[in-house]
């Protein structure tokens, strides 16, 4: 057999092996080059030992390549990247949990914007199907981890879905973090930056709760006379939760930096609050009726009531602005489940 014959033995053999490879290999082409290029110089080499004449032949080229493996063995060495962990890899685990958390809290939260929806229109069996569906976070689950078994039997690792710009970013941040002395995460390696502000936290609270107490004693008698006894009960619940709420705040903006998991069980108490102050701020988006508009007189230098329970004609624009207001605590919510989230990272020594 001609050289060039036993060349073109050797390029279809490699060529296999190639289209075997998984495909994080297949996209770092200066990896894969050095991976073929190897095997190639392996092949030359074992044809030269096992041959009589002490030149590769066309048996003994054949002989090495048997004597390698089929394109399949050899692929599957580069698929057994990554430590074991059931059936995906311990280094694509955390990946794996922020995405499936990631997307199970947008199904959730759509659940909950669509129940809110439900319940202010008055479609009490929509809200309870929209709140308690499980179906998109089952079939989010199944095909997320599909996704990841898949990817952890092909060998990925996270750093393959990043750029060489973003690995290098990462490099820089990780040197500069350690020259500053900057903790780092036990798990990841990366540099951990402070997750709240603590002065920020504080005045927040403290705001917090004189609102809070405000709306709870309303210390104005005869403002307490003009207002509905049902309304005035939803406004000392609102008070109530918000001086709670902000002392959970003050005390978070206390503590500053430190012991992530208690402020992991505050945010999930503040959570929970949130969905109280829900519940009060739907049932008043439903009772215009209740809501007291007042009048304050000039003459006497006292406030009377102008009406009790917004006119008809203006039900809509009441709605719309309760409407924004059933948002944006749904995005408080939204916001306290990511920190919490977030705060797994930092359960290491700050």
């Amino acid at each position: 057999m001609s050289e060039k014959n036993i060349e073109r033995l050797v390029k279809e053999f490699l060529e296999e092996v190639k289209k075997a490879l998984p495909d994080w290999l297949k996209d770092k082409k200066s990896e894969l080059r050095d991976v073929i290029g190897e095997l190639e110089d392996h092949i030359w080499n074992k044809a030269e030992e096992l041959s009589d004449t002490g030149s590769p032949t066309e048996d003994s080229v054949r002989l090495a390549i048997a004597h390698i493996g089929a394109p399949e063995s050899i692929a599957k060495e580069y698929k057994r990247r990554g430590t074991p962990k059931v059936y995906i890899t311990e280094e694509m685990w955390p990946l794996y949990k922020k995405v499936l958390i990631t997307v199970i809290l947008i199904i959730v939260a759509l659940n909950v914007v669509g129940g809110v929806i439900n319940l202010v229109t008055g479609d009490l069996w929509g809200a309870f199907d929209s709140f308690f569906s499980f179906y998109g976070i089952f079939l989010a689950i199944t095909i997320i981890t599909i996704i990841f078994v898949a990817l952890s039997m092909q060998g990925y690792l996270p750093e393959d879905f990043k750029s060489k710009s973003d690995l290098k970013r990462e490099q820089r941040e990780l040197e500069i973090a350690r020259e500053k002395g900057f903790p780092t995460s036990l798990k990841t390696g990366k540099p951990l930056k402070p997750f709240i502000k603590p002065a920020g936290e504080i005045i927040g609270g403290i705001l917090g709760i004189g609102f809070g107490f405000f709306l709870l004693i309303i210390p104005i008698p005869a403002l307490v006379e003009l207002i509905h006894p049902e309304f005035l009960l939803l406004l000392r619940i609102i008070g109530l939760v918000t001086i709670i709420e902000g002392s959970l705040n003050m005390t978070r903006g206390l503590i500053g930096n430190e012991q992530p998991q208690t402020h992991q069980k505050m945010l999930v108490i503040t959570l929970m609050l949130k969905f109280v102050s829900l519940a009060v701020v739907v049932i008043m988006w439903n009772r215009p009726d209740i809501f007291p508009l007042f009048n304050w007189n000039d003459e006497t230098g006292t406030m009377k009531l102008a009406n009790m329970g917004i006119a008809t004609e203006f039900y809509d624009t009441f709605r719309i602005v309760f409407t924004v207001i059933i948002l944006l605590i749904i995005y408080g919510v939204i916001e306290d489940l990511y920190n919490i989230i977030k705060l797994e990272k930092y359960k290491v020594k700050y």
